[in-house]
């Protein structure tokens, strides 16, 4: 992998074998950080323009519902704007966590995006897709 950003709680890189952006969120976030980490992602995605992301969620200890319908209406709208077409979202086990990731699908319209309870559900959803 070629990691573009690498910190205690957002990991961003490139998986080169399977042509996708590795997205992997750690410990606590808000909606400052949720944002913060997004505009991240996007600027970091410009560089290697792929069309599927794996947004890793499962280490997420905390809720971010002040930041759900930016992450659901405006972050996946600009990834998919920016060619992002698949992206396997996977949950974490902490249910405020998991609520905030629902809350944000509400106003998912684009990409295509599936939640997955874990990592190799996700990775295998994702391979699939062409």
């Amino acid at each position: 992998m070629q990691y573009f950003h690498e910190t205690s709680s957002l990991s961003i890189a490139f998986d080169e074998d399977n042509q996708w952006l590795y997205v992997e969120w750690k410990g606590h976030h808000d909606a400052v950080s949720s944002k913060k980490g997004g505009e991240l992602v996007l600027q970091h995605l410009q560089s290697c323009a792929c069309t599927k992301m794996l947004n890793d969620n499962s280490q997420v200890t905390s809720e971010w519902d002040r930041g759900a319908r930016w992450v659901g209406s405006h972050y996946y709208a600009t990834l998919a704007d920016q060619g992002v077409r698949f992206v396997a979202w996977i949950c974490p086990p902490h249910w405020p966590a998991r609520k905030s990731m629902e809350t944000a699908m509400l106003f998912v319209t684009r990409p295509m995006v599936v939640l997955f309870d874990d990592l190799a559900s996700g990775y295998a959803w994702l391979a699939r897709q062409s």
